[in-house]
């Protein structure tokens, strides 16, 4: 594992999550980022792993590595780093920030407890493609069908990022990125000795509903992990993912997710 120095010249930039701050540092290309609750350097990586035996393309996702971070005052942490994907002349703009600019907000919607789970979801859809001329409904949906399976509860409206090319005066969507709070990485919240089985029934899901199940049931694109890839990529792996490789293992298994998974495809 890769030993990143953060000099005591870094400034660190103080992001926010579902569950408060964490440390970040960008030092040349590298976007670091400090664990702060658990295993999350080990969360990003192995989703990144996920991801990289799917059938999305290298663009559609970031890739993380597990380090180890020595900071000058501190002693040695643990975290992960990506490199920085947005490129020349492009401006990151969350969804929550893209209502904002429109003098909205997704709470009036997402907030709405007599619409139901695909209701929010096809205004929030509607919304986007009236602010962008994007059609976000496929990706949007298979983000949340991943949510589910890795069971990531921090995709908050700032979690859902597009880029904007000042230049071309163009949309994207972002590619997915920041899955440290999933895989159970929490260890204060979900600690080790509880039985994984417990803990995920306790896991919830953000932003159309708190349960995975109805927001996977958003989704009804091609199955897009390979799982037999999968399966072999964990095997091999040098990193100790803990109980990782278990809960995987279960998630591959459980009937809820096969929708998701490609079995015995030519190229699994």
């Amino acid at each position: 594992m890769e030993t990143i120095l953060i000099p005591s010249t870094a400034e660190a930039i103080i992001s926010t999550s579902s569950k408060g701050d964490q440390s970040k540092w960008r030092i040349g290309e590298k976007w670091i980022k400090q664990n702060t609750r658990g295993y999350e350097h080990l969360a990003e990586y192995t989703v990144s792993v996920t991801l990289a035996n799917s059938t999305l393309a290298p663009a559609d996702f970031v890739t993380y590595e597990p380090c180890q971070l020595k900071l000058e005052n501190n002693g040695k942490l643990f975290g992960c780093y990506s490199l920085d994907f947005r490129g020349a002349d492009k401006q990151e703009v969350s969804l929550e920030r893209l209502f904002e600019k429109h003098y909205e907000t997704t709470h009036s919607i997402l907030g709405m407890t007599t619409l139901s789970t695909n209701e929010k979801l096809n205004q929030i859809v509607e919304k986007v493609t009236d602010f962008t001329g994007l059609d976000i409904r496929l990706p949007l949906t298979r983000m949340l069908a991943l949510d589910a399976f890795i069971l990531n509860e921090d995709r908050h409206t700032n979690n859902i990022l597009f880029l904007y090319d000042t230049k071309a005066n163009t949309w994207e969507l972002a590619p997915l990125f920041d899955h440290g709070l999933s895989l159970l990485s929490d260890e204060k919240d979900y600690p080790q000795k509880v039985d994984i089985a417990i803990l995920k029934r306790q896991v919830k899901s953000k932003p159309f509903n708190a349960s995975f199940k109805k927001q996977l049931a958003l989704y009804d694109g091609p199955p897009f992990i390979y799982k037999k890839r999968l399966q072999n990529a964990l095997a091999e792996q040098s990193n100790d993912l803990g109980r990782i490789k278990e809960l995987l293992k279960m998630q591959l298994d459980d009937p809820t997710y096969q929708k998701l998974l490609i079995v015995g495809d030519k190229n699994d």
